[in-house]
């Protein structure tokens, strides 16, 4: 620890302990209030007197530093929202390919891969792997083109015996 926050610490112990030995050595339910009293003032001192204590530097100091937390934490989360919606949008497009595969009679494995544009992200390259005849093939590429943007150069189509 720092040591105005090993200082800080030791005050508020030291104010806790004054407290409960002045409450145990006080007689009488009217001295016991005042104590209470008394002590938690000291004990609200002790705690935000160094806050208040602190310099216009120090704020600034503070501030600066949760200003760059809080940078650091909205860039981390921003990257965490982007990786999320590629895999959704991933996901989703793969399910949709296969359902218009399987519509042609195809059984395919389907993997998406998505890019980002205009700052969206959308599916940029489809890779399938299974048995269809050329005309599935050509209907099954067609959508691809027509209905999700995917153009021929950005198809792959692989054979696996099934």
């Amino acid at each position: 620890m720092s040591g105005w926050m090993e200082q800080w610490v030791l005050g508020i112990t030291c104010a806790s302990l004054v407290m409960v030995v002045s409450g145990a050595l006080v007689q009488g339910s009217g001295g016991k209030r005042v104590c209470k009293l008394v002590g938690s003032l000291l004990l609200l001192m002790v705690t935000v007197g160094p806050v208040l204590g602190l310099n216009e530097q120090d704020w600034e100091k503070l501030l600066e530093l949760d200003s760059n937390i809080m940078e650091e934490a909205e860039q981390a989360l921003s990257e965490q929202n982007n990786l999320m919606y590629e895999s959704i949008i991933a996901q989703e497009t793969e399910a949709y390919i296969l359902d218009k595969a399987e519509a042609l009679g195809v059984q395919c494995q389907v993997e998406v891969v998505v890019q980002w544009e205009d700052e969206l992200p959308k599916p940029w390259r489809v890779e399938l792997k299974g048995t269809w005849s050329q005309a599935q093939k050509d209907s099954l590429s067609r959508v691809l083109q027509e209905e999700l943007g995917i153009p021929v150069q950005r198809q792959s189509f692989e054979v696996v015996d099934g």
